[in-house]
Parts: C-alpha cells; sequence; structure tokens
C-alpha cells in the first residue's frame, strides 16, 4: 500500500491513502479538503490541484 504524507491545517501529519481518495474540493477558506469517504476527511493548506499531483493522479 502506498501511502502519502500531508500537513493539516493544525500542522499535524497525515497520511492518505491515493487510492481510497473520492474527492478533493476547494473552500472558500483558502483550505482544501481530501475526502477518502463517509467521515474520513482531511484539510490541508494547498491548492486543489497540489494535493492531487501529491497524490500522483491525472487531472481530467
Amino acid at each position: 500500500m502506498e501511502l502519502v504524507l500531508f500537513e493539516d491545517v493544525d500542522g499535524m501529519e497525515v497520511y492518505v491513502n491515493p487510492e481510497r481518495v473520492i474527492w478533493v474540493r476547494e473552500y472558500p477558506t483558502g483550505t482544501t479538503v481530501i475526502s477518502c469517504g463517509h467521515d474520513d476527511k482531511f484539510a490541508v493548506r494547498l491548492a486543489p490541484a497540489q494535493a492531487v499531483a501529491a497524490l500522483g493522479k491525472a487531472i481530467r
């Protein structure tokens, strides 16, 4: 299993499995949320395109 390290908005390390990511969304507050399903959501301080690139996924 591959994991990608992110730093969340609270400065904590979050390891995300790219195969489980459902969506990446930017909010007006400038934070980007990565969702891995139901309650597994992580807020990071990256642009959505940066988060997707870090996950190793192509943007379509």
